[in-house]
């Protein structure tokens, strides 16, 4: 004798059914973090907080190793004071003020606040500068950037100057030397 599931029981496993192809679908997002909800940094500079002051998009741009660096990008103070940051790299160190509630864009000014000279460290690698406001000291690794990329080549410090294209003659003799 055969017995036939009742119609209660079929519906009991149409909607276990059901609840299983929904979480199926559904089941990566609800272990993995919402790529949205991170932060990093979109450029090529760091996204870092130090005290009431955000550093944003904040890199450095030298010809070559031991040459003078331009820093880039925006410092943000979240507080109603003046805040003063230091920024010690190489053999200088550039001092700036942030008005309450304002912002210093290194690219923006005039002066010669963003230049650090003697920077050790060649373009593409990280330079590792203390930063400090009020008492607070935060060593971080900056990127080091030469004028490769056509939007930083005005901020060379002593212009861009283009690698030698190799020419014909020296092109033909290492073609030459292969054989």
């Amino acid at each position: 004798m055969k017995f036939a599931p009742g119609k209660h029981v079929q519906r009991t496993v149409a909607a276990a059914a059901a609840a299983v192809a929904v979480f199926a679908a559904t089941g990566c997002s609800a272990v993995s973090p919402q790529a949205t909800t991170m932060e990093y940094a979109a450029s090529d500079g760091i996204v870092e907080d130090l005290g009431p002051l955000e550093l944003r998009n904040i890199l450095l741009v030298s010809p070559s190793e031991d040459e003078p660096g331009t820093l880039l990008g925006t410092v943000f103070n979240n507080s109603s004071s003046d805040v003063q940051l230091t920024i010690e790299g190489g053999s200088a160190t550039a001092t700036i003020t942030i008005p309450g509630n304002g912002k210093f864009v290194f690219e923006d000014e005039d002066t010669e606040d963003g230049t650090l000279t003697g920077i050790s460290e060649p373009p593409g690698a990280l330079a590792n500068l203390p930063f400090t406001v009020n008492s607070e000291t935060k060593d971080i690794k900056i990127p080091v950037l030469d004028g490769t990329f056509e939007r930083y080549q005005e901020f060379v410090p002593g212009g861009y100057t283009p690698a030698p294209e190799p020419s014909s003659s020296t092109s033909e003799a290492a073609e030459e030397g292969d054989h």
